[in-house]
């Protein structure tokens, strides 16, 4: 009965003669879809918001420390030199020293935190210099009384932001050292947390840790850990090759005394996070898509219901049963892929108008798209096939009957 083009041609002048009816039946499709879809979009551009936000970064770091129920072993300077020439693609190590003192200007006393590490530490997160320089390896070597300050300490300890050139004082473990501001860091959330603590503010620096050792009396050659740094595109193949070298220059291989920790963990299980929400709120989402799905079947049910009469004189012309199944089959079809292609417009229109709202990123997978129109498309074939069968199978005598 025809050929394929004739049977389009028929579910499509059916739609047309029931309008209302094909749109209440695509409507479901529609807000379906375009739930769905925007929920994708939005849950691929948050998880792209917050890789970006973590790339923007830069940098990123590996630490490394001792397990002491495993070794009486720690790291000295030698140690973490070796380690550092063996490791290709990093920016450097630095072993993590804080002193806690105070110092005191204009006859005002100001705690202080001081963090003693290597010239590595300019590239860790939230470094980023707006006066001056930040201390180098020939002062790291030479043990020089440099010092960096944030923003917020500056501003505080000297009037004025770019207090290059100034000297801190600092006092700890009843030792006193002066050392001379070389830059000015931009602040930290970390900064303005510990500037705002209550009554007991307290401000911060990096300075050599060789430095801090030599002030403070400090023993740099009884380190338990220290930190790696690097561009995060590196990551992986720091990662694999950390291990075997500290085990290599501390003669630990095979003790499983070396433990290696990465926010490249972090990474993955916030994703994975963000991947289980963006999922659960899909699948919420999808169960208006099966009602929409009900919704073609009980129009299509009834479209049956009408046309039984026409579906008999059509059987008894002629008409095989494949032939009915294959028309209604592309009714349903046509309604529900219509209906996906208004709800992926929809869908795209929303995330993008969400995405600019929230700030989010806004990317739309074209293999997402392409999805969504086969499940469209599917859908109102699976849940066509029961009215088409119904009408394929009509007895052409009994149809013929009815009125």
């Amino acid at each position: 009965m025809g050929t394929f083009g004739e049977y389009i041609k028929s579910a499509f002048s059916s739609i047309k003669n029931n309008k209302g009816r094909s749109f209440l039946t695509m409507l479901g499709i529609i807000i379906g879809i375009a739930a769905v879809l925007t929920v994708l979009i939005i849950g691929d551009g948050m998880k792209a918001t917050v890789n970006s936000e973590m790339d923007s970064i830069g940098a990123t770091t590996i630490s490394v420390s001792l397990d002491n129920t495993k070794t009486d072993k720690l790291f000295t300077k030698d140690d973490l030199e070796e380690i550092e020439a063996a490791i290709d693609n990093i920016y450097g190590v630095s072993p993590s020293i804080s002193v806690w003192g105070e110092t005191q200007v204009r006859g005002e006393k100001y705690d202080m935190d001081i963090s003693g590490g290597s010239q590595a530490m300019e590239h860790g997160s939230g470094v980023k210099m707006v006066h001056g320089r930040y201390f180098s390896a020939s002062d790291v070597e030479d043990g020089k009384k440099v010092c960096v300050l944030s923003q917020i300490a500056a501003k505080k300890l000297f009037g004025y932001e770019n207090a290059v050139g100034e000297t801190v004082t600092i006092t700890a473990y009843d030792l006193t050292a002066d050392f001379q501001v070389i830059g000015i860091r931009e602040d930290t959330s970390m900064d303005e947390a510990y500037a705002s603590y209550m009554e007991e503010p307290a401000y911060m620096g990096d300075v050599p840790y060789t430095a801090a050792a030599g002030a403070f009396s400090l023993n740099i050659d009884n380190m338990s850990s220290f930190t790696i740094y690097l561009e995060s595109e590196n990551k992986n193949a720091v990662l694999s090759k950390a291990r075997s070298v500290v085990e290599n220059v501390m003669g630990l291989r095979g003790e499983g005394a070396v433990k290696i920790s990465s926010g490249y963990g972090f990474d993955q299980t916030t994703d994975t996070i963000l991947t289980i929400i963006t999922s659960v709120v899909a699948i919420i989402a999808a169960i208006s898509l099966l009602v929409g799905g009900i919704g073609v079947m009980n129009i299509m049910t009834v479209s049956v219901t009408e046309r039984t009469r026409e579906i008999g004189i059509r059987k008894s012309l002629g008409a095989r049963t494949s032939s009915i199944l294959t028309q209604f089959l592309a009714e349903a079809a046509i309604l529900t892929f219509t209906g996906g292609i208004i709800g992926i417009i929809l869908g795209i229109s929303l995330s993008y108008l969400i995405c600019r709202i929230i700030d989010f990123s806004f990317t739309v997978n074209p293999m997402l798209v392409a999805l969504v129109v086969a499940i469209s498309t599917g859908i109102g074939l699976f849940f066509g096939i029961y009215p088409a069968r119904r009408a394929a199978k009509l007895d052409p005598i009994e149809a013929l009957r009815t009125e």
